[in-house]
Formats: C-alpha cells, structure tokens, sequence
C-alpha cells in the first residue's frame, strides 16, 4: 500500500481549520485507543526508526520512506519484499504468526549488515538476547554484580555490554566510540567516567547512541551521545529505567527517550540540537517517572510527551530557548489516548521563541509557547516560572489528529507568567469543559476574565468553548511548515554544549540499577520556580475593569476574546436555524438558496481571522482590527437572527 505522509500532514491541518470554524457540529468522544496490532516504523537515510519493533500476532507494521534516497524493505528469509519506496512512499505487512522476522533494505545493506531492523511478533524473544523473559517479570539479582571496563576488558561497549550478567557495572574510560549500542541485558549499569569525553560518536550514520530493548532495570550514567540518526539515549519496552548527568546533543529525532516503560527517572541532564525534543516520555499509564534538574535548549520542543500521565512528574528544570518548551500531548499514533494526569511544577521556563532550532513539521505550530497542554485531560501546571514567549506562556489548546481531542479537566494554578507576546495564559476553542486557572499572576488571557472568580470559578474556562483566537496563530503556522514556507535550522549543524557537571564519584560508587519498586523518587519535592532569582521584566499594566470585573488585558483583547469564545454560540444556533429552515420550507425554498445562506454562515466568521492576519499591533492597525472583528460579529448576530426568523 503506497501513501504519502506529507499529503496526510495537510490533511491534518485541513482539520484542523475544520473544528476551529465548525464548532457547532455535534461533538463524540474519539475512540478507544489504538491496540498492538499496528506499529509504524519510518525508513531513513540509512536506518529504520526503531530497529527493533514488536508487534502482537496478527498486527501490522507500516514502513514510510522519510528519507531523501529511494530504500526497500526486504526480509532475510525472503517471506516479504516491498518494491523500492521513493520518499514519501510507504508499504505495509501483515504478521499471523508469532516469531523474529529480521528484515534489511537491499540498495544498503544484506542480512544482518548495514541497513537492517527486526520485527517482533507476539512473546517471542529478542534473538541472542540475555534474557527471554518478558518486560516487567524480570528478578532482580543480588547486588553488587561484576565490573566490566573499556577498553582494558573489552574493546568495545557493545562488546563490553554483551559480556556482563545481570546487576553487573560497564565502566568506560574517555574516548569517541563509533558505535550504535543495544542493550538486553536486565540491571546493568552503564557508566561514563568523565561525561564530557566518554562520547558516543553516531556520525550522522547510526540510528540510536544506547537502545534498551525490553531490558528491565538498566541505568546510563555520565556520558556523552551525539550525531545520532534517531536519538541519543533510548529504552523501550521496560521496567525501571535511569539516565543521570547524560549529554545529548544534535541528534535526528530525540536526546533521552522513553516509550513504552515504566518505573523511571531523567535527572541532571542536558539535551540540545534535536528536532523533535530534548527530552521524551510516551505511551505510559501510570508511567510512575520523574523528569527533575535537567536542561534543555535548541530543540524543537524541551520535553515532549505523548498518551503518557499517571505519577508523571517533570519538575524543577529549566527549559530555554527552544522553539517550545513543556508539551504533553495527545495523538492517535500511540496508544494509551489521551493524555492525562501529569505533574507539571516548580520549572523555569523561558525564552522558548527559537525560530532557527531544528524542527519537523509537527513542532513548528508550537512557537513560542512556554508550556502547552495539547489535547490533555486532568494534568496540573504550578509554581511553574514561565516569561518572555513571543505566543503564549501557558495554553491549553486541542489536538487535532485522526480524531479531535479537547482538553478537559486541566488544573492551571499558582503559576509567575508574564512578557508574553499574544497572552500569558490561554485556552483554545474548542475545549470539552472543566479546565481552571486559579491563583496564577499574569497580565492578560485568551478568553478574557479566565480567572474572573476565584478558585475555579471562571466560566470562561469551566465550560466547554475556549477562545478561537488562540489557535490562529498555530494554526497559521502549522500552514507554513505543511506548504514548506518557513526556514528552520539543521540538527546537523547547531553549535556543540558547553562541559557539563559530571557525576560525583563516578569511579567508586557502586552498581545503581533501576529497580522498579525504587526508581521513582517518594516524595517527589516541587521547589518554586516563581522565588528563582531571575530579573523581573519592566511591569505593564494592561488591566481593564468592565462592570467591577478585571478582564487583565486590552480593549481590542477583550473584544477579539468575546468574539471568539461566543463564536460557538453563534454557529450553533445559525446551524440549527438552517436546519430547521431547510426540514421545514425545503419544497418552498430553491436548493441554490439553501447554498447561499449556508456559505454565508460559513464565510461571515472569517471576518475575525482575516483581521487577525491582515493586521498587526500598532493603535492605527489594532482599531481597524476591531473595527474588522466588531462588523462582523453584527452581521452574524443579525444574519442569525434572520434565520430565526425564518424558521418555524
């Protein structure tokens, strides 16, 4: 089956435009959540992204050539072949039986060499791995294990890795080592002795730096990833996992990821130069993880984290100058939909407005957000620090994928926002209700008055809708990555980190592996981020009073936000008058009528947005915009009146 992944993209962002305009179409819940049975792998210049896939029986893998060479899919035992995919092409199997399929592309590799990957089915085991038993049922052994040294044991770290028993220690000296490392061995210890110059070198060429395939309980400690195809650092499948005081930098996907795992913990980490995120937890519920000290900058997003909440902390970091900062979200690619029940708290987050970070085109909507709830359900933002984004600094926002999905039921409270460019806080149109923002300090929101009672009592956020005018600024962008219309930077390229902080004691602390039952910090303590001693930006005023009440923002804010947020009002009721209109006088009124008014329902909103794009910021241009927006607000009032009217 041949498709094209950009063409989906822009069908993506068709919808899109679909559910900012048509709101008032009847809204359902998205599906359940995806099963086993699919599992997507991209094919790159030359590596397949993961290498290692598993799948259940009778599932499907989809492969899609998101590369710029042509490439084929080719199993070693002959049983499938895909024709050579051009880029954008993609070819899908289907495998009924349990058992390792070994594939490899035959323009750039062989069985077992160059460009390969393996396909999982069922339970079967990872062939020559050190353990068949399934993620999650491992047995902790005794501790401390043997000690494994590179290069004075063995001359390299897979060699090195391949040789130590479960609870044992890899220690490696400083050195470039020119390897892809994967890991199958349960409780081991991988460590660097000087994080700086203990480098994992992937030369533009490998896929992954380290990659723990459902090994339980595998710590990476004090070193250096870089020039990865894929990521730097990488567990899958697991239970208990730790990476302490890792640099990763200028990879092709992400710096320190995690999919699929549980029982975990980020810690005094550095990630930069990645056109995904620095820093990645996916698909987990409850995932039991902590995400604490680390810092991310130059990447597309810092800490990105799909269909994964549940005892989910990301604390006590900084996140700066990356193209956005904190993103959980929500999409149908994973399974686990929707995202919800993480712990945002005690972060700084800053600055994040890099328009030159490297980016996929996913990312680039995210410009200049600090934090962004994307389609999450439940989750808590506070004592977060968040200043000087040129969008938002905290949003709320909905997450259009296969399906549609709102936020609900998030908890935005006790937060320092401010020099934000569009509004400090912001809810997005359209939300499924139940969303508070509380005890926050801020100057202005979209839609307005979003704190207008205490606690959570702000209809403007409590009930389903949100404010339109949030998502035209993503939604704009999203259209010039999708058309190809925007420059960003190449990972291939970003400037190198400076040293970072090694670990103490590198050389005599003991095996430390990630046992489960431990591996999360209990407590997990939030410091607050609003008491860093950082300087405070000049203090603007933009509070305005309406009837006793603060809207904390602008006239023409106040009236773009109303406007947007009882836009769903208005198209609900024009779309029932149309309907009853056109159930009740459809032998009465010509067909060619019934089109007419339905296009000017539709096109009359676009007053709004077409101010917002044509117009920008100074009082000549900020008065035509309301002028623009205010006109055709009345005219829709009256139109639905009209069409009220007519009706029955």
């Amino acid at each position: 089956m041949l498709a094209s992944p950009a063409m989906r993209r822009r069908l993506r962002a068709v919808t899109l435009l679909a559910a900012t305009f048509v709101l008032a179409l009847p809204w359902t819940p998205a599906r359940a959540a995806s099963d086993e049975g699919y599992r997507a792998i991209e094919v790159r210049d030359n590596v397949f992204a993961p290498r290692i896939v598993r799948v259940a029986v009778g599932g499907t893998i989809e492969w899609t050539n998101e590369g710029r060479s042509t490439h084929n899919v080719t199993a070693d035992d002959g049983a499938f072949a895909s024709p050579d995919l051009a880029p954008g092409d993609a070819f899908e199997e289907t495998f009924r039986t349990t058992g390792a399929f070994p594939y490899f592309c035959s323009i750039h590799g062989a069985p077992g060499v160059g460009m390969t990957g393996l396909v999982l089915v069922g339970d079967a085991p990872i062939p020559g791995a050190a353990s068949d038993v399934g993620p999650g049922r491992e047995t902790p052994p005794s501790l401390p294990g043997d000690e494994v040294r590179v290069p004075q044991d063995a001359p390299t770290i897979q060699a090195a890795v391949d040789a130590a028993e479960p609870g044992g220690i890899v220690v490696i000296s400083p050195g470039v080592y020119e390897e892809a490392v994967v890991v199958t061995t349960p409780f081991l210890t991988i460590r660097g002795l000087d994080r700086n110059r203990v480098i994992l070198e992937g030369g533009f060429t490998r896929d992954n730096g380290i990659q723990v395939i459902e090994a339980d309980g595998v710590t990476i400690e004090n070193m250096t990833a870089r020039h990865y195809v894929v990521n730097g650092f990488l567990w899958s499948g697991v239970f208990g996992y730790r990476g302490s005081y890792l640099t990763a930098y200028n990879d092709g996907d992400y710096g320190l990821f995690v999919f699929d795992s549980r029982y975990g913990q980020f810690d005094h980490s550095y990630a930069s130069g990645h056109p995904d995120s620095g820093f990645y937890i996916g698909q987990c519920f409850p995932c039991h993880a902590v995400i604490t000290e680390v810092l991310a900058e130059n990447n597309a997003v810092g800490f990105s984290g799909t269909n994964a909440g549940g005892d989910l902390f990301v604390v006590n970091s900084e996140w700066r100058e990356n193209l956005a900062g904190i993103v959980p979200n929500t999409l149908d690619s994973e399974r686990l939909a929707p995202q919800h029940d993480a712990l945002i708290a005690g972060n700084w987050v800053h600055d994040n407005n890099n328009a030159s970070a490297p980016t996929f085109d996913l990312e680039y909507p995210s410009l200049g957000i600090g934090i962004i709830v994307n389609g999450g359900r439940d989750n808590i933002v506070t004592q977060n620090l968040v200043e000087d984004h040129d969008a938002f600094g905290i949003a709320l926002l909905p997450s259009p994928d296969e399906d549609l999905w709102l936020t609900q039921g998030n908890e935005v409270r006790d937060n320092l926002v401010r020099n934000s460019g569009d509004a400090d806080l912001a809810l997005g149109a359209p939300s499924a209700g139940g969303d508070c923002f509380s005890g926050n300090a801020f100057s202005s929101s979209l839609p307005p008055a979003i704190e207008w009672r205490a606690g959570c009592g702000s209809p403007f956020a409590r009930i389903p809708g949100g404010s339109v005018g949030a998502v035209f600024g993503p939604l704009e962008r999203y259209l010039e990555a999708s058309l190809g219309d925007v420059s960003v930077g190449d990972w291939r390229s970003q400037p190198p980190p400076p040293d970072q902080e090694q670990m103490p004691g590198a050389e005599s602390a003991p095996p430390d592996p990630a046992i489960a039952e431990t591996a999360v910090p209990e407590p997990v303590r939030i410091r607050d981020a609003r008491m860093l001693d950082v300087p405070a930006p000049p203090e603007v005023s933009q509070e305005v009073t309406v009837l006793g009440i603060s809207l904390a923002t602008s006239w023409w804010g106040v009236l773009i936000g109303l406007y947007a947020y009882i836009l769903p009002l208005i198209l609900y009721s024009a779309w029932v008058s149309i309907a009853l209109w056109d159930l009740v006088r459809q032998d009465a009124v010509p067909n060619r009528t019934r089109v007419l008014w339905m296009l000017v329902v539709l096109v009359v909103p676009l007053a709004g947005p077409i101010a917002y794009f044509a117009f920008g910021r100074s009082p000549i241009q900020r008065s035509l915009r309301v002028m623009l927006v205010g006109g055709g607000l009345a005219i829709y009032v009256a139109l639905t009146a009209l069409a009220i009217g007519l009706g029955p």
